[in-house]
């Protein structure tokens, strides 16, 4: 993870990652190399992540109102890390971060028809920023997707073309986005 974030070293920037990345330690040596990190929290197979404790955090949260967030500060080999939380309709939202900021975002409203009556709440910035991430990276791929894909058309198994076409149809994607943003 430290290798992918290298350009972006001592800038002390937020990198939003999915549930794959939620390892404790890698949170902290993000920190190491002044960068802050955040990451959706799932279960892996039948673990959580090093010291989260998701049964306390689930327990203490349960009863919250919808929008409720809380943030439960950790420590890990003498570092301190956060688990923002944030309760949405039935389900709660973990992320966990070497940052601790909460701020609701002002622009990120989501709304949820609870027992027949709209409800709303602003999202915290770690979901939000997260849902982004993923939101961006989806459209992303349906614009690849969206016509016919190279590698669909082209009737190769063979790794490097496979990787060629890819890398081809991001640089089509980058390209359009790129002339609809200058027109």
């Amino acid at each position: 993870m430290l290798e992918m974030i290298k350009p972006i070293h001592s800038t002390w920037k937020v990198v939003t990652m999915d549930s794959g990345f939620c390892v404790t330690v890698g949170r902290l040596a993000f920190h190491d190399v002044c960068v802050f990190g955040q990451a959706l929290i799932k279960k892996r197979g039948w673990f959580w992540p090093k010291n989260v404790p998701i049964n306390q955090i689930n327990e203490f949260i349960k009863d919250k109102p919808l929008g409720d967030a809380t943030t439960l500060k950790q420590c890990f080999d003498g570092k301190s890390f956060f688990v923002h939380c944030q309760k949405d309709d039935g389900y709660l939202t973990k992320i966990i971060s070497s940052h601790s900021l909460i701020p609701p975002v002002d622009d990120h409203v989501t709304y949820c028809n609870i027992d027949r009556e709209w409800k709303s709440f602003k999202y915290i910035e770690p979901p939000s920023g997260h849902n982004n991430a993923k939101h961006c990276d989806d459209d992303l791929n349906n614009c690849r997707h969206n016509s016919i894909a190279f590698e669909h058309v082209w009737g190769t198994k063979w790794w490097p073309t496979q990787q060629f076409l890819f890398l081809l149809s991001v640089a089509e994607v980058n390209a359009v986005n790129l002339h609809k943003e200058r027109n």
